[in-house]
């Protein structure tokens, strides 16, 4: 039977009373298992990787992802600065705190963008409201225990969100989508 689990993808429904959502979770899958254990060793906050990679790079975070970078666990970003037109590709140490530049790239060539209409208009609203994700991933750590797995900025039928993906102390993966115009949260059944 355990080893049964192990390959059969099982969701779980927990329901949260905190602000009367229900949480759609996850357990950790046996590919997962490594990384629980990392972060175990390692424990990671979004907080310092999301401040250091503003002060080196300054722009609107588009992308995180927590991942693994020979052995180590590293959050990978993309920063897009709209007043330089650029989109960087940076990754924080967590164990070091050092940001590292991995690569450059124009939001614009030849008269073509790297965003959509729709996402280079979510993008322009996010500066000039001044949001800040530091503060609404706060929140979403204050429903959500856990380590921040992946950010990803999402723009779909006239409203731009971010998608969260969270792993709890215990192993249970959940994903929450934030609207930047409100800063709502809404838990969403996980797939992957």
């Amino acid at each position: 039977m355990n080893m049964l689990m192990k390959k059969v993808s099982v969701y779980a429904v927990s329901v949260s009373t905190m602000l009367g959502f229900i949480a759609v979770s996850t357990p950790v899958s046996a590919d997962g298992e490594a990384e629980l254990l990392q972060m175990k060793r390692t424990p990671v906050s979004v907080e310092p990787a999301l401040i250091a990679i503003n002060d080196a790079f300054p722009g609107l975070i588009y992308e995180l992802e927590l991942d693994e970078h020979r052995g180590q666990l590293v959050y990978d970003a993309e920063v897009v600065n709209l007043k330089d037109g650029t989109l960087y590709e940076v990754m924080y140490r967590p164990v070091s705190g050092n940001v590292e530049l991995k690569e450059t790239e124009n939001i614009s060539l030849l008269g073509f963008n790297r965003f959509n209409k729709a996402e280079l208009h979510a993008l322009e609203l996010m500066e000039q409201h001044k949001y800040s994700l530091i503060d609404q991933l706060a929140k979403v750590k204050a429903n959500y225990p856990g380590a921040i797995r992946e950010v990803e900025l999402e723009s779909d039928k006239g409203v731009s969100y971010y998608k969260i993906k969270l792993i709890s102390p215990e192993g249970v993966r959940r994903k929450v989508i934030l609207d930047t115009e409100n800063g709502e949260m809404i838990p969403v059944m996980d797939h992957d």
